[in-house]
């Protein structure tokens, strides 16, 4: 899996008590500084994550875009003019790194659970892909289903501040391939990833952005409770018997529509990647009568239960509550 980029990388420069360390890009220093040791660290460490991200952002002197991956290489010394490589580390064009990830093949899906409702539609961010082979399982029956990539230019989907014309996502309709020779949809594997497909039909879903600049869906299979709540505003115009005029009133209800969701108990290793969600900046709700229809929301408050059984491990449950992020007025 790729880590992303704002994640803390620390490069070893050795066990010495103090190093002068730089960060160059081919043959261009881009950062150059002295690092003591901790005295509770036997080696010394540099922390090189934000001047790898800052250079990137700003891109001084660059004139045209990024070729990817760009390698940083941070070399240490004892005199500051002799130097000898500690590290190499590339960075890829979701701004992550890890060795032997390949953004443009193994795409950016990370999903929480693998599981999805039959009525969903399976989103995967990919990159320079004109398309992607899904292949759908139905019991010892398999299909093959070629989904397009789906681009438009300046998407941002990949990346925090560059942009790619040649990035979008590709779409697995599960409705639409629901059954096959008789039999029902079960598994359907797309980009490296297996997706197991719910016919139980859990109402509800949310759509969300990844670390890594892609989207997917967490599938709530839990109980769900809807309620609203609203205010009024009441206008009264001042009134004066001696002249004739018309008292006015003006009621303004502004309605919120909010939904509690349970994701059902998860595994610690599902739970781990939890954080994806709470922390995503764009969330969208998808229910199972509109599955088309994605809903800006946001995630009001979150707690969760750890439930112990003998012999197993903690499952933990997830209680969201997740107000729909637009006013609604009526007169």
């Amino acid at each position: 899996m790729a880590e992303p980029i704002w994640k803390d990388h620390y490069t070893s420069l050795g066990s010495y008590a103090s190093r002068y360390f730089r960060i160059r890009v081919s043959s261009t220093t881009i950062y150059q500084g002295f690092a003591v040791r901790a005295a509770s660290s036997g080696n010394l460490y540099v922390r090189i994550n934000d001047i790898c991200a800052d250079y990137m952002a700003k891109k001084p002197g660059q004139t045209a875009a990024f070729t990817f991956p760009v390698s940083f290489t941070i070399q240490q010394s004892s005199n500051g003019s002799s130097w000898t490589t500690a590290e190499t580390v590339s960075f890829n064009d979701d701004w992550s790194y890890v060795s032997g990830f390949d953004p443009s093949a193994d795409g950016m899906a990370f999903p929480i659970t693998n599981r999805v409702g039959i009525w969903q539609k399976i989103y995967q961010t990919r990159y320079a892909a004109g398309s992607v082979t899904a292949t759908a399982y139905y019991g010892s029956t398999t299909k093959s289903v070629t989904c397009s990539l789906q681009t438009s230019a300046g998407n941002d989907d990949y990346t925090r501040s560059l942009t790619h014309a040649g990035v979008g996502y590709v779409v697995f309709d599960c409705a639409a391939n629901a059954t096959y020779s008789g039999k029902t949809l079960t598994r359907v594997s797309m980009g490296g990833v297996n997706y197991y497909v719910s016919t139980k039909c859990p109402e509800y879903a949310l759509l969300y952005k990844n670390p890594f600049g892609g989207y997917d869906q967490l599938l709530l299979e839990g109980r769900c409770r809807r309620s609203r709540s609203g205010s009024r505003d009441t206008f009264v115009a001042d009134y004066d018997n001696r002249y004739q005029q018309r008292e006015e009133w003006t009621f303004q209800n502004e309605v919120t529509l909010r939904h509690t969701l349970n994701t059902g108990f998860l595994t610690n290793e599902e739970s781990a990647k939890m954080p994806y969600l709470l922390d995503s900046p764009d969330v969208f709700l998808v229910a199972s009568t509109a599955p088309s229809l994605y809903i800006p929301a946001t995630i009001a408050t979150d707690n969760y239960e750890i439930q112990k059984h003998v012999g197993a491990g903690g499952l933990v449950n997830y209680q969201f509550e997740v107000a729909v992020a637009q006013k609604f007025y009526k007169r």
